[in-house]
């Protein structure tokens, strides 16, 4: 009766305030336990002889998750003979540089990426141009989005239809590349409805806006009230290297909180958003600024979209699904051991 065996999982990750860690790993480990799970999260220590007594510690566990970190080969080459079973989670293109650099190339990081991906019993990867990059190096890699947990990020149960309408937008300073972006349509939205403010939610900001501007800093125990603050939730993104990579992870949030959004037309969030039904689609300024200004103008289309956006991510996105995914790669490597 092996499957009535408590799995023992780890995953290795980055600080846990990290996003990867966050929402790959730490929003599901109560709907681990209903598979019959222990899970460990372990951040990676820094000094080496912190990370060797980690290592040290993998043979008691059935299944190693290394989640986005690129080792050194000589860490990795005994971290790998101290797993059972090895496997490697990543949602982000981390063999490239970000939008930011002048040159999205770096010879170290692909270097350390196709040691792992060869290495790695299975990869895990946040979507299918993940999955193109590491197949290249290991045939066996599977496609688990990033999701979000359904019963964490709810929708509010109040809205102020006179109160100034507000665009959102929550994110990291690298990516206020992104936003900046908006400014010019956000801008020309304002000429015409004087009743929208703009909310960032970040650790920087940026300035440009003629609206009124709502500089909150992160905190991660106000992020999913931040977010229930929002009118319509804002997702620009420009297509890269670097970008293809990402799992859309703000649009996930807003849409559970019940928030319609308007996203940038990428092949992920094209997977998403189903356009005009659950949220927008847009691939040029002009495109931003008519959605916008459609939403603003229409409470009760705000209020189904909305609604709709919640409902689209159940049996895909939410918390059970992807837990389920997982759950199942984890019962395979085990019984492979049988």
């Amino acid at each position: 009766m092996k499957d009535l065996k408590k799995l023992k999982i780890i995953f290795l990750t980055e600080p846990l305030n990290s996003p990867s860690t966050r929402f790959r790993i730490l929003q599901f480990k109560s709907e681990f336990a209903k598979h019959n799970m222990d899970i460990t999260v372990a951040p990676i220590p820094k000094k080496l002889i912190l990370r060797i007594n980690l290592f040290n510690s993998l043979p008691r566990y059935d299944v190693v998750v290394i989640q986005r970190k690129l080792f050194q080969r000589l860490q990795f080459f005994y971290l790998r003979i101290k797993s059972k079973f090895l496997f490697f989670d990543f949602d982000d293109a981390i063999l490239f540089r970000d939008s930011n650099a002048s040159d999205f190339h770096s010879g170290s990081r692909l270097g350390r990426f196709k040691y792992t991906a060869k290495k790695a019993d299975l990869i895990i990867a946040g979507n299918e141009y993940l999955k193109e990059l590491a197949t290249k190096f290991n045939a066996r890699v599977v496609v688990i989005p990033t999701g979000i947990n359904t019963k964490l990020y709810a929708p509010r149960y109040t809205n102020d239809k006179d109160s100034p309408v507000t665009l959102g937008w929550i994110g990291s300073q690298p990516n206020l590349i992104y936003l900046k972006t908006l400014i010019e349509p956000v801008n020309k939205l304002y000429e015409v409805h004087k009743n929208i403010k703009i909310k960032i939610v970040c650790d920087d900001f940026i300035d440009g806006f003629a609206c009124p501007v709502e500089k909150k800093i992160w905190v991660e125990g106000d992020e999913i009230a931040d977010i229930q603050t929002f009118d319509i939730g804002l997702s620009p993104i420009i297509e890269d290297k670097w970008t293809k990579g990402k799992c859309a992870l703000k649009l996930l949030q807003y849409m559970s909180c019940g928030i319609p959004s308007v996203s940038s037309n990428t092949a992920v969030t094209s997977k998403i958003i189903k356009n005009g039904v659950n949220g927008f689609l847009v691939s040029s300024q002009n495109d931003w600024f008519e959605k916008l200004k459609i939403l603003v103008e229409n409470y009760n289309m705000k209020k189904v979209m909305g609604a709709n956006a919640r409902q689209s991510l159940v049996g895909v996105y939410d918390e059970e699904s992807i837990v389920a995914q997982y759950a199942a790669l984890f019962q395979g490597a085990c019984r492979e051991s049988d």
